[in-house]
């Protein structure tokens, strides 16, 4: 018996050892995206937890974090390494930390860039990572790699006295088999009851409209996450294909029904477009804080500064993307929907029908073409922009070879030889070019970086204003290249960014560079704010001071042009209509010309934060509840449009 209960303490020495690495995996984790794991330190939760068992105290405090649920997960995902015999737990537990601590870095990385989780819906868009390159590298640092020392050091030792293992050192099936299952056990508990803790007090929403994966990590921890989205992801496309309810579907075209019997505003602008040209330009990674700033006398954006004078420069809007980055700013812009929480639309559901902007300009006539020097299967492009209403998408196989700048041919190159493809299209056309140069990790080779940056920032942002101010030459370069083909006169011109720079965390030489007011309302507004600039021939320039987003881009065009329809289906609102404006941002924060809330992880109103745009002051989060209830309802509609392709039994 005494030989049993050491075998059994060494093999539960051994896990408990395992088990505290995982959990340090985990905190580091959390420091890395800034989240809370514990409101106490260890041993603190844990007595606490000792007293809610036998003394009956609350339980609520203990949800503060993601503690108990961590090392719960941890529990339930090795567990059954106790029933194995001795060597064979060693083998197991160095595999299982390997498989997590890969997990954990690459959520880590992930975060960095996009500050999300990776989801099963990401994961189908992996071939994308393929196309990244040095992109994810340069996400990565040597301390990283630490999250696997202990995995190498383990592997060694067990190499080293695997044959020294005394056999005889395993204990008795039975209790082997009890101590596993007890473990298992309290590892249920310790997961479980905080989140029938959660849902008991109303957290139930959370899983049932997942508008976040950093909410649910939240309230599930890392680990339980991605237990979450896996058990939801085969739920929802395997087991029971996920289908919006009938009143969902009511609930849905009401909305859009109510918002269309609204009176439309008459403006000066409406038709003025009408019978043009449009040419739409998607920058990437463009931010609006570059538009009229200058660094050591320089200004970074000369050629929009200029084109400010003869368009409508919108100041306050922003992008709307999520996961789907790129993609996900080419569909709010060109659909007027919001993109999913997790996944790209593009990829998940490509084949989906949509009032989209080529399909409607197609009615009306028009030719239509999408542009992208790279490759066509890329965000699944190939396959969407046919059914987006696109009759010719020129891809990388139709440019001709030139300077490679960054990922592909240099922007100037790629919109000189669009223009020169543009000029065959049939008049009139729309021409959606979506340019590359700009992307991250913005390295620019040295004959390009013209700006004298010496004493600006970090390099992250100094490579960043060095790539965003090529673009702008090429812009100009483009303007002129019009200008001369006589295309300038008789085509709207619309420029905007689709997405942020990836650096724009809080306290990032980036952020503090471009927050000039120096608060923490500056912070939020810089982060996600992209220009939009829309020239209209015969009209003159005007700056509009109004929040709004990219799925009020195709509303506004379809006013300018005249085509404005009771009949579609689009969440976006003109930018020109003269009412307030509001932005509504994918997790759910939202920003009004009056104020702006932000919202926290678990969807909660009063756990957001709520600022006064005129006095840029925090004020409750109640005055707020209007702002944060359309943000709520306008996802959800957006969600069930998309999932339940909504649109194509309406328009039937």
């Amino acid at each position: 018996m005494k030989k049993q209960l050491k075998s059994i303490s060494l093999s539960l020495a051994v896990y408990g050892m395992f088990v505290i690495l995982i959990g340090w995996k985990l905190t580091w984790f959390s420091n890395q995206s800034e989240t809370l794991f514990s409101q106490y330190g260890i041993l603190e939760m844990f007595k606490r937890l000792f007293n809610f068992l036998i003394h009956d105290a609350s339980f609520s405090p203990l949800r503060e974090g993601i503690l108990l649920v961590s090392f719960g997960a941890i529990l339930l995902v090795s567990f059954w390494t106790i029933i194995l015999k001795f060597r064979q737990q060693l083998i197991a537990l160095i595999v299982l930390d390997l498989i997590l601590s890969f997990i954990i870095l690459a959520d880590a990385i992930y975060f960095r860039y996009f500050e999300d989780l990776i989801s099963s819906a990401v994961l189908l868009q992996i071939k994308q990572m393929s196309s990244l390159g040095s992109s994810v590298g340069d996400l990565f640092t040597w301390k990283d790699f630490l999250l696997f020392a202990d995995v190498f050091l383990f592997t060694a030792l067990l190499i080293i006295f695997y044959k020294k293992l005394p056999i005889k050192m395993n204990t008795n099936p039975a209790l082997r088999l009890a101590t596993g299952l007890l473990t298992g056990a309290i590892g249920a508990w310790l997961f479980f009851y905080p989140l029938h803790d959660f849902v008991q007090k109303g957290g139930a929403y959370l899983f049932d409209k997942t508008l976040s994966s950093m909410r649910v990590y939240e309230v599930t921890g890392l680990l339980g996450f991605h237990g979450f989205d896996t058990y939801k992801y085969l739920d929802e496309y395997v087991l029971n294909k996920k289908e919006v309810s009938a009143k969902d579907r009511k609930d849905a075209k009401t909305w859009f029904d109510d918002k269309n019997e609204g009176t439309a505003v008459k403006t000066p602008y409406e038709g003025k477009a009408a019978g043009k040209n449009l040419i739409m330009v998607q920058l990437e990674a463009y931010q609006n804080y570059i538009i009229d700033k200058k660094v050591n006398g320089q200004e970074i954006t000369p050629n929009l500064n200029k084109l400010k004078k003869d368009a409508f420069y919108f100041n306050d809007i922003h992008h709307q993307t999520a996961s789907g980055r790129t993609s996900d700013a080419e569909f709010s812009t060109n659909a007027s929907l919001y993109p999913l929480a997790t996944g790209s639309a593009y990829v998940r559901f490509p084949r989906n029908e949509y009032d989209s902007l080529p399909a409607l300009f197609k009615q009306n006539g028009y030719d239509t073409a999408a542009f992208h020097a790279y490759k066509p299967g890329f965000w699944n492009r190939y396959i969407v922009y046919p059914n987006l209403g696109f009759n010719e998408f020129h891809s990388l196989e139709d440019y001709e070879e030139g300077e490679q700048i960054g990922w592909a041919l240099g922007d100037e190159s790629f919109f000189l030889q669009s223009t020169d493809k543009m000029k065959k299209m049939k008049d009139p056309f729309y021409s959606f070019l979506i340019a590359l140069t700009s992307h991250y990790p913005y390295t620019m080779p040295s004959e390009y970086q013209t700006l004298k940056l010496d004493d600006v920032g970090d390099a992250n942002l100094r490579n960043y204003l060095q790539s965003v101010h090529y673009v702008d030459q090429a812009i100009g370069t483009f303007i002129d290249q019009l200008k001369k083909e006589g295309l300038w006169d008789n085509s709207v011109v619309v420029f905007y960014g689709d997405h942020d720079s990836g650096y724009m965390q809080a306290d990032t030489p980036s952020t503090t560079f471009a927050n000039e007011k120096g608060d923490k309302l500056g912070e939020l507004e810089v982060k996600d704010g992209i220009p939009l600039f829309i020239h209209v021939p015969g009209v003159e320039g005007e700056e509009i001071d109004k929040a709004g987003g990219q799925v009020d881009i195709m509303p506004t065009l379809l006013h300018l042009f005249g085509m404005e329809d009771k009949n579609y289906h689009h969440i976006g609102n003109n930018l020109l209509d003269g009412k307030e404006g509001s932005v509504v941002f994918r997790y759910g924060s939202v920003k009004s010309d009056k104020f702006y809330y932000k919202s926290a992880y678990d969807l909660q109103l009063q756990n957001g934060a709520c600022y006064d745009i005129q006095s840029r002051q925090a004020v409750t989060a109640e005055t707020c509840r209007p702002l944060y209830k359309r943000s709520v309802e306008q996802l959800s509609i957006s969600d069930d449009v998309i999932f339940g392709n909504l649109i194509e039994q309406w328009n039937q």
